[in-house]
């Protein structure tokens, strides 16, 4: 376990033009940072978006994150250096969304090798895993352990890792994994993490008392949030619960 108390980060996918992104940051983001901070909270938020988000985050606690990265020897037009994040300070870098997956076709091996990319650049990735489809925690534990190990075998001893685990079924409904089901998949990706300086988050679905009823059948560091990130009375909710479980 990487982390001394509970983590959290949450995705604004492509949601938010600058203004709308500046409206959220000031009116349900920074009223909460200084909880947020000790949280380790980061926004993932899109490419043209981030030193701007960063600026307005400086001095907060809270950070901005990638959404993607390229992947190791990729020098293609329109790609994103991870070198290139670093050095604007970006400290996480998103890979392997369900998005991406879905959209772009990107499959275990680019996901690796994006993995390796960032964290060669001195980033830590947060690498999202995940079942497509409802099936026994079983066959889903199997699924993401096999994704997990492939980016963590990219990955040098010691080095930082997040996984997020995000049932691809449970993104954008209202009924996200048990905690028994999340808690056989954890006990797999675990296997696939020894050696590595590596968090696990759970995300999909997550809203107050998810966090609470995950930690009684498993040691999760945190989750992700999605929804409950966008409104303040639910982000505060969420953050408070999250301290209480503070380790």
């Amino acid at each position: 376990m990487g982390s001394a108390a509970p983590i959290t980060c949450t995705n604004t996918k492509a949601e938010f033009g600058w203004e709308g992104l500046v409206d959220w940051l000031d009116h349900v983001v920074l009223p909460h940072a200084e909880a947020l901070a000790r949280l380790s909270f980061f926004a993932c938020v899109p490419h043209p978006l981030l030193v701007p988000a960063a600026e307005r985050l400086r001095g907060s606690g809270v950070a901005a994150g990638a959404q993607d990265c390229a992947a190791t020897g990729d020098a293609v037009t329109g790609e994103v250096d991870a070198g290139l994040l670093a050095e604007l300070g970006c400290r996480h870098v998103m890979l392997g969304h369900a998005d991406r997956r879905r959209v772009f076709g990107e499959d275990d091996l680019l996901v690796a090798r994006k993995a390796e990319a960032a964290s060669g650049a001195g980033m830590t990735p947060l690498v999202c895993v995940g079942e497509a489809d409802r099936v026994p925690a079983e066959v889903a534990a199997r699924h993401v352990a096999a994704q997990v190990g492939a980016a963590a075998g990219r990955l040098d001893h010691g080095r930082p890792v997040t996984i997020l685990y995000e049932p691809i079924w449970a993104i954008g409904s209202r009924d996200g994994a048990t905690p028994e089901h999340a808690a056989i998949v954890l006990r797999a990706i675990k296997t696939e993490t020894v050696g590595l300086d590596a968090d696990f988050l759970y995300g999909g679905a997550v809203v107050p008392g998810t966090y609470t009823a995950l930690r009684a059948s498993a040691d999760w560091d945190g989750v992700a949030i999605g929804r409950s990130a966008k409104d303040a009375g639910m982000l505060a909710e969420v953050t408070a619960e999250l301290l209480d479980g503070r380790r």
